[in-house]
C-alpha cells in the first residue's frame, strides 16, 4: 500500500486499520451472522495484515447502464429523519439482492446523512446515501430523495466499489467517498482528511450496527 504523508495522515490511517481489525474480531466473536463473517479474509503479505471483504456469492452487481437523461433533482420541502428500524425493510431487501451486510449499509447512511432522507451536501450529494447527481444518473435513479431508490442505488454502488477494489472494504469505502479514480491513483486510501474520517467512522458504525440483535 502507498504511504500517506504527514502525521495526521498516519494517525488517520492507523485508526482505519485499527477499526478494520476490530471488525474482524467482532466477526470471529460471533456477533455477526455466519454469512457475514465469511465476508472477511485475513491475508499476510510482507509482514502486513490485510483485511478483505470478499463474500462474492450470488447477487453480483450488474454493470452500469450509462443511459443519460433519467435523473431528476427533486428537492423535498421538509427535512425529516427516519430511524434505522424504519429503514430496516428496504435495507434488508437491497442487501439481500446485493449480498452485503445490512449493518454496513446502515453505517454508511449514518455517516453520510444521519438518516435524513432529504439531506443535500454543499457539493450536491443527495439523500440517505448521498448520491452525487452523476452517479445517480448512471444508476438510473429517477429521484435520489426517494428512500427506496436511494438505498438500492447506494448499496449497488458500494457493491461495485468492493468488486472493483478486490473486496477490500477500506478501499471500497474510500472510493465511495472520494471517487474510484483517487483510490486508483494512490493504490490506497487517499490522503484526504474527509475520506480518512469517512472510512474510520463507517467502520466504527459498522461494528455498532453489527451488534444489533
Amino acid at each position: 500500500m502507498a504511504t500517506i504523508s504527514g502525521k495526521q495522515g498516519k494517525q488517520g490511517k492507523k485508526a482505519v486499520l485499527t477499526a478494520a481489525m476490530i471488525i474482524l474480531a467482532v466477526c470471529l466473536a460471533g456477533n455477526i451472522s455466519a454469512a457475514q463473517a465469511q465476508s472477511f479474509q485475513r491475508v499476510h503479505k510482507d509482514g502486513v495484515i490485510y483485511y478483505y471483504f470478499s463474500n462474492r456469492g450470488e447477487g453480483e452487481s450488474k454493470p452500469l447502464n450509462l443511459r443519460r437523461g433519467i435523473h431528476k433533482i427533486i428537492r423535498p420541502a421538509v427535512r425529516s429523519k427516519v430511524t434505522p428500524e424504519e429503514l430496516d425493510p428496504v435495507v434488508q431487501e437491497a442487501c439481500r439482492y446485493h449480498n452485503l451486510p445490512p449493518s454496513l449499509i446502515k453505517a454508511v447512511i449514518r455517516v453520510e446523512s444521519n438518516f435524513v432522507p432529504t439531506a443535500t451536501s454543499p457539493k450536491g450529494a443527495q439523500g440517505l446515501m448521498q448520491l452525487m447527481p452523476g452517479t445517480a444518473e448512471d444508476l438510473q435513479v429517477q429521484n435520489a430523495y426517494d428512500i427506496r431508490e436511494n438505498v438500492w442505488a447506494g448499496t449497488r454502488y458500494l457493491r461495485m466499489m468492493l468488486e472493483k477494489f478486490g473486496y477490500r472494504l477500506p478501499l471500497a469505502l474510500a472510493a465511495y467517498n472520494a471517487g474510484p479514480q483517487r483510490v486508483e491513483k494512490h493504490q490506497d486510501i487517499p490522503p484526504i482528511k474527509e475520506t480518512q474520517g469517512f472510512v474510520r467512522d463507517v467502520c466504527v458504525n459498522f461494528i455498532k450496527y453489527s451488534g444489533e440483535p
